[in-house]
């Protein structure tokens, strides 16, 4: 089950009007009650970060200035400071591009040169403590990052200009339309790691959401990682889910559902060999075997380690199941199998829920259809997702079968 959650702040969780979610705050106490942590994945500073969750400031973790350091209670619990000689040597190539404005990120403030009243008002934005110095290079402090303010657009000036002059030394990532920002071996996703390694959770136990090419190495971090529908198309090829835009408020949505934060049961892929997992085979045995004589663990399951597993989860019980692997018979689409509910759990949309997962899934997959072999007595319910019969009727494990489609 997700046990950390970890959500970028603009374009993710915040609107295109710079508004947290409505329901955002009896979210966290919620999920802080349920032992679930939540953590702030920014490109922004630290003290900007906290002034904008007023008396969560100490209950949530803070993976800011792009993974370069992680705050806890108020205080650093992970830092990757720069070498001075490096952070020097960037600082000097950003002062030969036209339009593109410094900023040394350190873990008590931030430090700029006087750059203009357009720079003034955006750097301020996203950080709360910027101090303006005459000579960057003079500075004394742990740089951990540099951000850079672009006036003429970063991802058409400075982010190929600096590409260009550091190649591979450094990380240079797009962060927004006119941000950049500049890194030694650190990012959200190393920050990432190191937050769940100090929150003793694994990567399956983690859960990202992100919209930027400054997301890139958190979708690779943990196993639930989300784009926003607004997302850059590169980093939507890197995620496992699409979930609604930052406007739809996507964030939220995504976790009510797939924690069960909502009411009901969570509902959520689950990785193969995962405990979860292994309840599933013994949800499937016990409702589409055993009545029929059957033993699923009689059959050959080993080619399950590459197919996707979705589950209904209720106080820590798997009580529904369904499965997606590649259609055998169509390479543009993907076989639903296995559909499962515990009987005491059925009417309560389950089956529903966990369709609705599946199909955001195939639709990530680039899948035209979903096919399925349904049983004759489960017709009914397939016809309601929006299903349709593909052709006669025939025989599986001995009884009959209709197979049917749903074009995506």
């Amino acid at each position: 089950m997700i046990k950390l959650i970890a959500a970028d702040m603009d374009g993710t969780l915040l609107d295109s009007q710079k508004r947290l979610p409505a329901g955002l705050f009896p979210a966290l106490a919620e999920m802080r009650r349920r032992g679930i942590r939540f953590a702030i994945a920014s490109g922004r500073q630290y003290y900007n970060l906290a002034a904008q969750f007023p008396g969560f400031e100490n209950e949530l973790l803070f993976l800011c200035e792009n993974g370069t350091m992680i705050f806890d209670k108020g205080a650093p619990i992970f830092l990757e400071p720069m070498k001075r000689e490096d952070w020097q040597l960037l600082t000097a190539k950003l002062r030969e591009i036209p339009g593109a404005c410094p900023i040394l990120c350190c873990p008590d403030t931030a430090y700029c040169e006087n750059t203009g009243a357009e720079f003034e008002e955006n750097g301020r934005m996203y950080y709360k403590r910027l101090k303006t110095v005459d000579d960057l290079l003079k500075v004394e402090a742990n740089v951990c990052k540099i951000a850079v303010y672009d006036l003429f657009g970063a991802e058409q000036n400075s982010y190929p200009a600096m590409k260009r002059a550091v190649g591979d030394r450094f990380q240079v990532t797009l962060s927004g339309e006119r941000w950049i920002d500049i890194m030694g071996e650190s990012n959200k996703g190393t920050g990432l790691k190191a937050l769940e390694k100090l929150c003793g959770v694994s990567p399956e136990e983690t859960m990202a959401f992100g919209d930027y090419l400054n997301d890139t190495e958190m979708m690779g971090a943990c196993f639930y990682s989300c784009a926003m529908a607004n997302a850059h198309p590169e980093l939507k090829k890197l995620a496992r889910f699409w979930v609604p835009s930052n406007d739809e408020d996507g964030v939220m949505r995504a976790i009510r559902q797939m924690t069960g934060l909502g009411g009901g049961p969570a509902v959520l892929e689950v990785p193969c060999g995962s405990p979860e997992y292994r309840e599933n085979l013994a949800l499937r045995d016990r409702v589409l075997r055993k009545p029929l004589g059957l033993s699923l663990f009689d059959e050959d399951l080993s080619a399950e380690g590459g197919y996707r597993h979705f589950s209904a989860v209720e106080n820590g019980r798997v009580v529904g199941t369904m499965m997606m692997l590649p259609d055998p018979d169509a390479p543009d689409a993907v076989r639903m199998k296995q559909v499962a509910v515990e009987e005491a759990f059925r009417g309560r949309d389950i089956g529903r829920k966990l369709w609705e997962l599946f199909r955001g899934a195939a639709r990530r997959e680039g899948a035209k259809r979903v096919t399925v072999h349904a049983r004759k007595t489960a017709a009914g319910f397939y016809e309601k997702l929006g299903f349709s019969a593909a052709g006669g009727e025939f025989a599986e494990v001995g009884i009959p079968h209709i197979p049917m489609e749903y074009r995506l």
